[in-house]
């Protein structure tokens, strides 16, 4: 049992290296090669998204926001820019999705390889696509006397 979850463990890990190589078959190479371009274009963008995500946080809570004179403006700046790879997701997941089935139904793809290159883009990207930006203001601080203390 161990070795089984160490193999997978080990396949999960390098798994985004992994590029799927097409079996043969009738048109298969270039159903295999759109699909690592939609994979690496998949995944490269939520890449460029959470590193926008991360510098609009840094802008509008992080250090960033007591030291950049402009920060709200580079944040809505970061927020738009991640807004746009946002708008895309769904239309990449989907068509992954189809060359996900085209691919299935000629025998191109092996489950480890749909197991271990498809599908963590398919997750990447509908993480992007459901993730919510958090409010640009920052919370306020409630000062008061804080909860009751408990009898001694």
């Amino acid at each position: 049992m161990k070795a089984v979850l160490l193999f997978f463990t080990v396949v999960v890990s390098i798994a985004p290296g992994i590029v799927v190589h097409a079996a043969p078959g009738a048109g298969c190479d270039q159903i295999i090669n759109n699909i690592n371009t939609v994979v690496a274009l998949i995944d490269q963008n939520a890449t460029d998204y959470w590193t926008h995500r991360g510098n609009f946080v840094d802008l509008i809570y992080g250090r960033s926001s007591q030291v950049v004179p402009n920060a709200k403006q580079l944040a809505e700046q970061e927020q738009s820019q991640a807004d746009t790879i946002k708008q895309g997701m769904p239309g990449r997941v989907n068509s992954l999705k189809g060359l996900l089935t085209a691919a299935q139904a000629q025998g191109c793809l092996t489950p480890l390889q749909q197991m271990a290159v498809v599908e963590p883009s398919i997750k990447n990207g509908k993480r992007v696509n459901f993730d919510q930006f958090p409010a640009e203001e920052p919370p306020e601080a409630v000062v008061g006397p804080g909860p009751p203390q408990m009898p001694r």
